[in-house]
């Protein structure tokens, strides 16, 4: 592992989704059709907590550098794109590092353009949306709290079409202080909760997942996305401690994105074992008998991805009881949102649900291992009601 990442192994995942997600992005955006220039918004950039000189652990520079690239191999290949990036921070003395590390890469002449801002983000907006003008834009927030970012006031930035949102919600923190009794504190959720957001806490599920939820409903409202998507963290010892929030208007962005949630997530158990197994030997002062990858865990990536698929499986069952039928195209998307899958992982669930008989395999008379694109999906059984044809109403997200 990095060893500027030693003690926060979650950042480095953090760090990892918006690397990877980054670079898938800017390439689809740039390479597709239109001539669409490309901006990525920081809201809270630091930098915090780095440990190498060049901060090279912060991101900001992650991003300067995927995109640099791209820039880079874009020019290359004849098709030069243009390339903006947008830094806030409130902080003097930080702001000051921040300014000095980035102002060699502004390049406006060449196509890469770097604009700063100190002060807060939700008093950055005016000026972001100016800078972002037409292009396609991804906002990174990454707040150390939950204050900064009240929906009210920061909306347009999230509503920016086209455009896309990762926002880190601290789920531990908020955890922390939603179930604190004092009125003064309560009222500075209003920002990401709405107003009266106790009230409204679904009295159905345990405090923590209702306050969760009602933050997702939130965020999908205030930047009206199609897909709200959302990456838990764990530390090292599997106590979540935050959530990567991703907010698309997308289908091709759902599946990019959970693609690189499945390595980001495998890659962070990776590093959690290894960071226990330092951690024990340093406090017992002998070495452990098995490799760091070879101790299970309940918290898995494998035994995440097992049961979501179950998960899935069972609702689409349900709704083919139902009279669900839709191409695989259609399908797709509408499970990746509420079950942590990949389309691979909606294929194989179709495959197995052809073999146990509930779907006919419309996909091997043409030559296709597993469905694509407008196979059609469809019952093999008569359906409860003839007249239920579409998808339930339990499909939505909130």
């Amino acid at each position: 592992m990095n060893e500027a990442y030693t003690g926060r192994e979650q950042t480095l995942a953090k760090h990892f989704i918006l690397e990877k997600y980054l670079q898938k992005l800017a390439y689809k955006v740039l390479q597709g059709k239109g001539d669409l220039p490309l901006t990525y918004v920081d809201a809270f950039s630091g930098p915090w907590e780095s440990k190498t000189t060049n901060f090279a652990d912060t991101s900001f520079m992650i991003a300067i550098r995927i995109l640099k690239r791209v820039h880079a191999d874009l020019a290359a290949s004849g098709r030069p794109r243009p390339i903006r990036c947008f830094f806030v921070e409130e902080d003097t003395a930080t702001y000051q590092q921040l300014y000095a590390a980035v102002a060699s890469f502004n390049d406006p002449s060449k196509g890469f353009e770097i604009a700063t801002f100190h002060g807060k983000f939700e008093d950055a907006v005016p000026q972001i949306l100016k800078f972002v003008g037409r292009s396609y834009a991804l906002t990174f927030i990454d707040p150390t709290g939950w204050k900064g970012y009240e929906f009210p006031k920061v909306g347009a930035i999230l509503k920016h079409r086209p455009g896309e949102v990762l926002l880190n919600y601290m789920y531990d923190f908020i955890n922390r202080f939603t179930a604190c009794h004092d009125p003064k504190v309560a009222t500075t959720f209003d920002g990401i909760l709405g107003a009266n957001w106790n009230a409204r806490l679904e009295p159905a599920l345990p405090r923590h997942q209702a306050v969760e939820k009602l933050f997702l409903d939130e965020f999908r409202k205030a930047g009206g996305f199609d897909y709200v998507l959302s990456t838990p963290i764990e530390k090292i010892d599997d106590r979540k401690h935050f959530c990567i929030t991703y907010g698309t208007r997308s289908e091709h962005g759902l599946e990019a994105y959970r693609d690189v949630e499945f390595k980001a997530l495998e890659n962070h158990q990776e590093i959690r074992a290894v960071a226990r197994q330092a951690r024990t030997e340093a406090r017992t002062g002998q070495g452990i008998l098995f490799e760091a990858a070879e101790i299970p865990s309940t918290h898995s990536i494998e035994t995440l991805a097992a049961a979501e698929k179950t998960k899935a499986r069972a609702w689409l069952e349900d709704q083919l009881r139902q009279g669900y039928s839709g191409g695989f195209d259609r399908l797709w998307p509408l499970m990746l949102e509420p079950f942590m899958l990949r389309v691979t992982n909606v294929r194989d669930i179709c495959c197995d649900l052809a073999k146990r008989g509930m779907i006919p395999d419309t996909w091997s008379p043409e030559g296709k291992r597993k469905p694509h694109k407008a196979h059609l999906i469809g019952p093999m059984i008569p359906p409860v009601a003839s007249e239920s044809v579409g998808l339930s109403a339990s499909l939505s997200y909130d």
